[in-house]
């Protein structure tokens, strides 16, 4: 398996990749750093997106989080002066696979209604499904589509993604107890994660369509993430890397493909993997276990 990811990646080194960034459960994520502000966190990601001149960034919002802390309204401000989009992540972040779907729906019309005064014509009517669960039945899914459909949204899928939410907590702990060289060995880690998951995806991408697609990257605005967002996207750029607004990617013809697979929180490439039972290389495992248990 390891060799034919090589043969893969070798095929698509010198690809171009164009890839849409976006940033979801604004406008908090993950524990707090010992010192740190939300605020903080957020500047520095929308510094770092203006200093790379990322375009026609989203945000994926869960509204619930205002409710209960009243300040962090001033992060979505910040974030819409900065010229970037909000989109829909459910008002409470929801996991569609634990309610009903009245529910579900509900609380993705709560959220349009308090994305309502940061909308820019129909740029908050972009969903994308927290947990990237879509519905255990096909009936489920189904309605929650066709709701979306009626209400004009489009759905941002994701291709690439390196569970980038695992670290923040592991962060927070390791400032608490001022371990540089834990935190240095989670640098590493984020980074060697994030090229391998976005290698693979390209290789993916060359299997199943015979091309690099316009990819879709999933990130969190969590501490964390800010402090590598700069090296992160350096190093994407360095691979070949363009960045490209969300609404360019889902220009994609690949998005209009329809599948009524489920498995779990599966992102696109695997869902079309899965649909046409394609041999593709497994992904890149993420150490999650060593990063749950470190600085504990």
């Amino acid at each position: 398996m390891a060799a034919l990811l090589v043969c893969a990646l070798r095929t698509v080194a010198l690809a171009g990749t164009e890839m849409a960034i976006t940033i979801d459960d604004l406008p908090a994520h993950g524990a707090l750093p010992q010192g740190m502000q939300r605020m903080e966190i957020a500047r520095r990601i929308i510094s770092v997106l203006q200093a790379r001149a990322v375009p026609g960034v989203y945000g994926f919002v869960n509204g619930a989080q205002v409710r209960d802390n009243p300040g962090y309204l001033e992060i979505l401000k910040h974030w819409v002066q900065a010229g970037f989009h909000l989109g829909n992540h459910t008002f409470s972040h929801l996991d569609i696979d634990r309610v009903a779907t009245a529910e579900y729906v509900a609380d993705i019309e709560k959220n349009e209604t308090f994305l309502t005064d940061f909308a820019r014509d129909d740029s908050a009517r972009v969903f994308r499904y927290p947990y990237l669960h879509e519905g255990r039945t096909p009936s489920q899914r189904t309605l929650v589509r066709q709701w979306l459909a009626g209400r004009r949204y489009r759905i941002a899928h994701v291709t690439v993604h390196f569970d980038d939410w695992a670290w923040n907590d592991a962060y927070a702990r390791c400032v608490e107890r001022s371990d540089e060289r834990a935190i240095d060995d989670l640098k590493r880690s984020f980074m060697k994660a994030a090229m391998e998951r976005f290698e693979w995806a390209r290789a993916v991408s060359h299997t199943l369509f015979k091309r690099q697609i316009r990819h879709i990257l999933l990130l969190h605005v969590g501490a964390f993430d800010a402090l590598m967002l700069d090296e992160l996207l350096r190093a994407y750029q360095n691979a070949g890397m363009t960045a490209v607004t969300l609404r360019a990617a889902m220009e994609d013809p690949a998005y209009t493909r329809y599948d009524d697979t489920w498995q779990g929180g599966m992102t696109f490439l695997l869902r079309v993997a899965h649909a046409r039972r394609a041999a593709i290389p497994p992904a890149p495992t993420i150490p999650l276990e060593r990063l749950n248990a470190v600085c504990r």
